[in-house]
């Protein structure tokens, strides 16, 4: 029988006992917060009470839609992939929790029998899965538990029984271990014109991943599905008047289990944003649905969490990795030798050291970060997420040794995105700006409905002085993400530095400081010039990497060359390295083109790698350069 956490409002209690004892009477054990005896840590008992539960219980309520517990506890049954949820009083479960079948128990107070008692067994007996020696009867009389001798029928057709049960819940989920090119269909939740617009535009967005195009998976809409998919997407548009809204779930297509789901939330207007969201998380969710079934799959609860990780992840505002981090951390736990779980795991932990930065509590992250990484590459030492996290630990100038890894990262796993839009950023700090462009279009064609992949391209080619290229590829955003917030970005990014500043300054917000940078580009008249240098030269003796940057970007960009050099000198060797990758935009040709350069460029280690890598910075092959590189930089033997 089932371990069950009832979650109530104490307001509910007259509800909530009843629904306890009928829980127990039909032999489940039941924990509600009277079980909590005074002196005992009230959230690190509810805490372990959730971890051994099998099914969750949530009470929804005219009280419970207002308790902060409540939801929180909902949240952690249906990350858990656990939720039970019930309903009195009429009322509809909040957002977040709807597209889970609620079961109501109408305007039940407490007395005489539970409503649909049997509809909340089975739920339980559902999530929970069939205790070992349970049969498949929900009602077992006394007569059928007593012991009887055994007969040869029965007990084959107890095994046959267990061999199925075995099969469709008991290993990893029977479709991971297909050999068939999986089929995944795409689907309207409902007749509406909006909801079948929001489906037709997920199919085809979602037909431009690479899977796809690498016959990984068979993409179908509704009209074309076979009788049983493998996997099948529903969306919902739920927009009102006031408000984006849409429904996205994930269903198992041999039962239409519920395997994840998400609902997307922006204010009215912003239509756009929410189907470029809602494709982009789809394609998260369904990559790593991939990797679980290349990997040989996950229990269904495990696989849940799996895919819910993988959905957070996906957000464009990811902050929560400490969270995501723990459900990995469960999934591992249970079974180590899943290795997508490690390397999102690893990654999610690097995301919390980073947000430790700014908390101040590095150490404690970092030390979380380290005993991970450790187990990690006990079982998968080729994890490339553990190359990657390496990469991160390295000294600035360690340019060559960067390098290297990710070459190394590259090759143990060339379809992951993430290490080609780190290696774009090392190249460009080496001056290997042509590299650096390979490396963007890799990973815009491996993460085609990332804004963030797309706009690094497009930012890559105008380092490059690509300008015409990177108008091409901002064109082609613009038809793809007409109205989007992260179109707005894109051309904002472009037109700050490249492009035409009264478009900067319409897509820029509240400017501050950078007005008068794109007065200074619009007019760079000798009054709006030093209006702006003015203003940089007060970061003088500031020497945090973002103020650096943005100063010298400024005395480049207006030909300041020689209080650059000035600047820099007075700058220490490691952030002006952190910044190298700026030195190679076309702001800076003039500070290149003065042999002075090459003093910087040896300070920081750049010729060092230059002469020992043979890869020379593009810029060293300009014909009309006054100096040759090979020839300067032997001045520093």
């Amino acid at each position: 029988m089932a371990s069950v956490f009832l979650s109530y409002d104490h307001e509910d209690i007259a509800v909530a006992r009843p629904l306890a004892v009928a829980l127990e009477k039909a032999g489940h054990t039941v924990w509600y917060d009277r079980d909590i005896h005074g002196g005992a840590q009230y959230s690190r008992k509810i805490e372990q009470a959730l971890d051994a539960a099998d099914a969750v219980i949530v009470l929804w309520s005219p009280n419970s839609l207002d308790s902060a517990w409540v939801r929180d506890e909902a949240a952690e049954g249906r990350d858990r992939g656990k939720l039970v949820p019930l309903s009195i009083g009429g009322v509809n479960a909040p957002m977040g929790f709807r597209q889970f079948q609620t079961i109501d128990l109408g305007a039940w107070k407490g007395r005489g029998k539970v409503p649909r008692l049997d509809a909340l067994l089975n739920a339980v007996h559902n999530q929970s899965g069939p205790a070992e020696n349970e049969v498949t009867s929900r009602k077992v009389t006394r007569a059928e538990t007593a012991p009887a001798r055994p007969q040869r029928k029965t007990i084959a057709a107890v095994i046959a029984a267990a061999i199925i049960l075995l099969m469709g819940a008991g290993g990893a989920w029977v479709w991971l271990g297909r050999n068939s090119l999986p089929v995944v269909e795409v689907a309207a939740a409902n007749n509406s014109s909006r909801s079948q617009a929001a489906a037709s535009d997920l199919f085809v967005k979602l037909g431009s991943l690479a899977e796809v195009g690498q016959g990984k998976w068979q993409l179908v809409d509704a009209a074309s599905a076979p009788p049983k998919p493998d996997l099948i997407f529903r969306t919902a548009d739920l927009g009102s008047a006031d408000r984006a809204q849409a429904n996205l779930v994930l269903l198992d297509g041999e039962n239409s289990g519920l395997l994840w789901s998400r609902e997307f939330d922006l204010p009215k207007g912003r239509e756009a944003d929410l189907r470029q969201q809602l494709s982009l998380t789809a394609g998260r969710v369904l990559a790593c649905a991939l990797e679980s079934r290349e990997a040989g799959g996950l229990p269904r609860d495990l696989l849940k969490l799996f895919l819910n990780a993988c959905s957070i992840i996906a957000e464009t505002s990811f902050d929560e990795p400490t969270k995501v981090s723990s459900q990995l951390r469960t999934i591992v736990s249970a079974k180590p030798r899943f290795a997508p779980a490690w390397g999102r795991l690893i990654w999610a932990d690097m995301g919390a050291v980073d947000v430790a930065r700014l908390a101040g509590d590095v150490p404690a992250a970092t030390k979380t970060l380290r005993a991970d990484m450790a187990k990690a590459r006990k079982i998968h030492p080729d994890l490339p997420e553990l190359t990657l996290v390496e990469i991160k630990f390295l000294p600035p100038t360690a340019y060559g040794q960067r390098l290297q890894l990710f070459e190394k990262a590259a090759a143990k796993a060339p379809q992951k995105a993430e290490i080609f839009a780190d290696q774009g950023g090392t190249l460009q700090q080496v001056g290997r700006m042509n590299d650096a462009i390979n490396a963007a279009r890799r990973v815009a064609e491996l993460d085609p409905l990332s804004p963030a992949a797309t706009t690094q391209l497009i930012m890559t080619l105008a380092y490059a002085g690509q300008f015409e290229n990177a108008r091409t590829e901002l064109a082609r955003a613009e038809r793809v993400w007409a109205g989007t917030g992260a179109l707005r970005d894109a051309l904002w990014s472009f037109h700050l530095r490249y492009g035409d500043p009264n478009i900067a300054r319409k897509y820029g917000g509240d400017l501050g400081g950078l007005a008068l940078y794109l007065d200074a580009r619009f007019d760079p008249s000798p009054s709006n010039v030093e209006k702006f240098l003015s203003q940089v030269r007060k970061f003088q003796g500031r020497s945090g990497n973002t103020v650096f940057g943005m100063s010298i970007q400024g005395l480049a960009e207006f030909n300041r060359t020689d209080e650059l050099h000035e600047w820099i000198k007075r700058t220490p060797s490691n952030v002006v390295a952190g910044s190298s990758y700026l030195m190679f935009r076309p702001a800076f040709a003039a500070f290149r083109r003065d042999p002075r350069f090459m003093t910087v460029a040896k300070r920081i280690g750049l010729i060092d790698y230059w002469r020992s890598s043979g890869n020379w910075p593009d810029y060293c092959a300009e014909p009309d350069l006054p100096y040759d590189c090979k020839a300067e930089a032997a001045k520093y033997d």
